[in-house]
């Protein structure tokens, strides 16, 4: 099977989400479902997003076996799948290291609503608690979050960042962007209401 349109297209969505300053070195991973199979194609590990190729790209099983491609998968793979398990009707899977929503879940603060687009595109946003990168804990961590909020499209995680699924990876990385901008917005209005008054007062408004 030719697997190379996939996995240029995950490489292509890593450079968008390096691109948007989402993620920093060769932190964060996607994946996708291979159409048609019971395959995955996610990034290598250690691979900078900035520079990915399809060939950082593998397919595994969804028991995190590689099937094609050399190295070894991302170390959050566990999550990957077994989010991709748990809801069928998603196809994708996007985790990165945004700055403001993790600003956001290290102080446990859910993901606010600051525009109607926010409200109905992603809807509610959880935050899990910290657990070290690639550990079991944090694979259970993401995989209960989507089992305990089946209506969330995304969740933030304490110190490391955001997790989203879509059914194709454009619509992860809408819900990615949606949150980091929407994270964004609502500090931006914290700063605004604690100087309203000044404001007012240097504008005339």
């Amino acid at each position: 099977m030719d697997f190379r349109a996939v996995r240029q297209e995950v490489a292509e969505f890593c450079h968008y989400i390096y691109e948007k300053g989402y993620t920093q070195a060769s932190g964060g991973n996607l994946s996708c479902r291979v159409p048609g199979t019971e395959l995955v194609a996610i990034k290598k590990t250690a691979v900078n997003m900035r520079v990915m190729t399809d060939a950082d790209v593998l397919i595994v099983d969804m028991e995190g076996n590689v099937v094609y491609g050399d190295g070894k998968p991302s170390k959050e793979a566990g999550f990957h799948l077994g989010v991709l398990k748990l809801r069928p009707e998603m196809n994708a899977f996007i985790h990165c290291h945004p700055n403001y929503s993790i600003a956001l879940a290290n102080n446990n603060i859910e993901l606010p609503f600051t525009s109607v687009t926010a409200r109905k595109v992603v809807g509610h946003v959880p935050f899990i608690e910290s657990a070290p990168a690639g550990s079991e804990d944090l694979r259970r961590y993401v995989i209960d979050a989507f089992r305990d909020h089946p209506e969330s499209k995304g969740i933030l995680m304490k110190e490391h960042g955001v997790c989203a699924v879509g059914p194709s990876l454009e619509a992860a990385y809408n819900v990615v962007d949606l949150i980091e901008q929407t994270a964004k917005q609502a500090c931006i209005q914290v700063q605004v209401a604690v100087n309203r008054d000044k404001f007012r007062e240097l504008f005339q408004v």
